[in-house]
């Protein structure tokens, strides 16, 4: 079996779609975005007006930038040690085989989330399959809110 890029990324966001899933993270994410993609566990890769990609990790609650310009992002996004880094290729892999497959408006979600002791694969922690499961965006997107406390009041 072979991923193909749809296996790994949720892109072509609709602006309804995008404004209320990032609402979540009021306060986190200022100024003018729009979305790259998000991995296929809601982590978001965000187009900054100024040119910069930023990461907006779900599993921390943190925003980093993870490229000066859309352009240098477009060439990390093609190299297969940034895909398993950021995209966690190896793991959907694995979710794959184990028939573990999201649909439209769906993603993979962890169980415990890491806030609540679960395994964090941004940061490179083993997840085993039995531990993910599949969720519809907006819900996994609140939910981490909540966790990482950066949920709407």
């Amino acid at each position: 079996m072979r991923l193909a890029w749809p296996d790994l990324v949720i892109e072509h966001i609709s602006p309804d779609d995008f404004g209320a899933w990032i609402l979540e993270w009021a306060g986190l994410i200022e100024g003018r975005i729009a979305p790259a993609f998000m991995n296929k566990f809601g982590v978001w890769f965000l187009r900054r007006a100024e040119g910069p990609v930023e990461m907006l990790d779900v599993f921390s609650g943190t925003v980093e930038r993870v490229a000066e310009s859309y352009e240098e992002f477009v060439c990390n996004v093609n190299d297969p040690s940034w895909q398993e880094a950021y995209l966690l290729s190896p793991l959907v892999f694995t979710l794959h085989e184990a028939g573990k497959i999201p649909g439209d408006y769906q993603c993979y979600a962890v169980a415990l989330h890491p806030v609540m002791g679960g395994p964090n694969p941004m940061a490179g922690e083993l997840v085993e399959p039995r531990f993910v499961t599949v969720m519809d965006i907006p819900v996994w997107q609140s939910l981490c809110a909540q966790f990482v406390g950066r949920g709407r009041a």
